[in-house]
C-alpha cells in the first residue's frame, strides 16, 4: 500500500499543502489546496487500491511451452520377495510366474504355483520433457489382485509402454512403501496398518530408452500457454515481456502469447537463455471474482474482487423434531384377539428469531466476511445467504458449487 497509495501524485499534492498550512503561508489558498487534495485521494475507489496491491508473480508460475509435455507410461510386471502378503489365488499372478519361468527354461503348470509371495502389479511413471535416453525416473507401484502389502518386495524387470503402446523404458528395483502391515488379518485375527502399504515407489528405477525430440521454437516464434486463460493476464504478459524484447510478443487469445525470439539469438544458438528471460519477467495476473461452495462439507472460499450491491438479509433456523415411540396394546385374557402395536409421533418445531442485517455495497472479502460475521451465520448459512444473493443479482460474483 505504500508503494500505491503514497507515490500518487494526488496524495503529494496533499502533504505539500500541508507542510505550507504548518508554515502559516497562505491559509485561504493553502486550505482550498488540502481539501480539493482530499477529496481527490478519498474518491479513490477500493478498485484502484486492489490494483496497487496486486500480487506480482513470475511468468513461469502462471503459463507454460508449449510443445513440452511430460510423457506418461504404464506398464504390468511382477513383485516378488513378499512375507506372506502377496496375492492369495489369482489365476492372472500364477500365470504370470509360469510365463516368467518358461523364459528362464523352466515349465511349470500355473495351477502348482501357490506361492503368497507375488503379486501383480501395475507401474506407472512420467517422462519429464528435455528428457534423454539413459535417464532415471521415478516409479510407482499399485497392487491390482487381492495382496495386502508391498513391504520389502522387489519388482522385476517391467517394459513401460507409451501411449501409442512403444517400448519406452524399463523398471526395476526395490520398493519404498509409506507405512506398515502387521498381523493376520481376517476372522480371529488382528492387524495393524499405518498408511496404505499397497503402493509403492521406487525412485530411480525406471530407464529410459528414448530421448525427447519435440521443439518449443517453430519459424522463430515461442508460444506461451497461460495455466488459467484470461484476456487481461494474457495482455499483461505480453507488455511485460514487450517492455524487455520490444514488439517481441503478442496476445492472440485468452491463453495464448506468442513471442518471436531475436534473430541473433538464434544464431548462436541463446534460445535457453531468452526463455530464462522471459520465465523470470514478473506480471500481475487478473483475479477473476468467484465464489467456490463445498455443500458436503461446508467450505466456502471467496476471492478476487467481490462486488456486493445493498441488500437486506434477514435469516432465522427453524428446528423440527419427530419423535416415533410404539405402544403396545394386550388383549383382553382368554381371548383370541392378538396384541396391537401402535405408532405414536411427536412432532415440535423451535424457531430462532430472524436475525435481520442491512448489506451495504462493499467490494471486498474482508467486508463482506465481517458483515455476515454479525449476523452469526454458520457455513452452512452462509452458503444459503450467499446463493440468495447471487439470485438476487446482489453478489457480482461466479459461484461454482463443487
Amino acid at each position: 500500500m505504500r508503494h500505491g497509495l503514497l507515490d500518487r501524485p494526488e496524495w503529494k499534492t496533499t502533504m505539500k499543502t500541508l507542510k505550507t498550512l504548518r508554515k502559516g503561508q497562505g491559509w485561504t489558498t493553502g486550505l482550498a489546496g488540502l481539501l480539493s487534495g482530499l477529496i481527490i485521494f478519498c474518491a479513490m475507489t477500493p478498485a484502484d487500491i486492489r490494483a496497487d496491491m496486486g500480487i506480482e508473480t513470475r511468468i513461469k508460475d502462471i503459463a507454460k511451452i508449449e510443445g513440452l509435455y511430460s510423457q506418461p507410461l504404464i506398464g504390468y510386471g511382477i513383485v516378488i520377495g513378499l512375507h506372506g502378503t502377496g496375492d492369495k489365488d489369482i489365476e492372472l499372478t500364477k500365470q504370470t510366474v509360469a510365463n516368467l519361468l518358461e523364459r528362464f527354461q523352466i515349465t511349470i503348470p500355473s495351477d502348482d504355483i501357490k506361492s503368497k509371495n507375488v503379486a501383480a502389479v501395475l507401474v506407472t511413471a512420467s517422462a519429464p520433457p528435455y528428457h534423454h535416453e539413459g535417464d532415471r525416473i521415478d516409479v510407482q507401484v499399485s497392487t491390482i489382485g487381492d495382496a495386502t502389502s508391498l513391504e520389502g518386495g522387489v519388482l522385476m524387470m517391467t517394459p513401460l509402454l507409451s501411449a501409442d503402446g512403444e517400448l519406452y523404458a524399463l523398471a526395476q528395483g526395490g520398493l519404498t512403501v509409506s507405512g506398515y502391515s502387521s498381523g493376520q488379518g481376517g476372522m480371529g485375527g488382528q492387524q495393524n496398518m499405518l498408511n496404505y502399504t499397497s503402493v509403492g515407489l521406487i525412485p530411480g528405477g525406471g530407464i529410459l530408452n528414448r530421448s525427447d525430440d519435440s521443439k518449443f521454437i517453430e519459424d522463430g516464434i515461442l508460444r506461451l500457454s497461460l495455466n488459467k486463460p484470461d484476456f487481461t493476464t494474457a495482455s499483461r504478459v505480453s507488455d511485460a515481456i514487450n517492455e524487455v524484447f520490444e514488439g517481441a510478443a503478442v496476445a492472440r487469445d485468452a491463453g495464448s502469447i506468442h513471442i518471436r525470439v531475436p534473430d541473433e539469438m538464434l544464431e548462436i544458438g541463446q534460445s535457453a537463455r531468452f526463455v530464462a528471460t522471459l520465465e523470470i519477467l514478473r506480471v500481475k495476473p487478473d483475479i477473476q471474482s468467484k465464489v467456490i461452495i463445498n455443500e458436503r462439507s461446508g467450505t466456502i472460499v471467496m476471492g478476487g474482487n467481490v462486488q456486493v450491491g445493498s441488500a437486506v438479509v434477514a435469516h432465522g433456523n427453524l428446528t423440527v423434531k419427530i419423535t416415533s415411540t410404539l405402544a403396545t396394546y394386550m388383549p383382553e385374557p382368554f381371548t383370541d384377539a392378538p396384541p396391537v402395536v401402535t405408532e405414536q409421533i411427536d412432532t415440535r418445531t423451535h424457531e430462532e428469531p430472524a436475525r435481520v442485517m442491512l448489506i451495504n455495497g462493499t467490494s471486498t472479502v474482508q467486508e463482506l466476511a465481517e458483515m455476515l460475521n454479525q449476523v452469526g451465520t454458520t457455513p452452512r448459512d452462509l452458503i444459503s445467504i450467499l446463493e440468495a444473493l447471487h439470485q438476487l443479482g446482489a453478489l457480482q460474483m461466479d459461484v461454482e458449487t463443487m
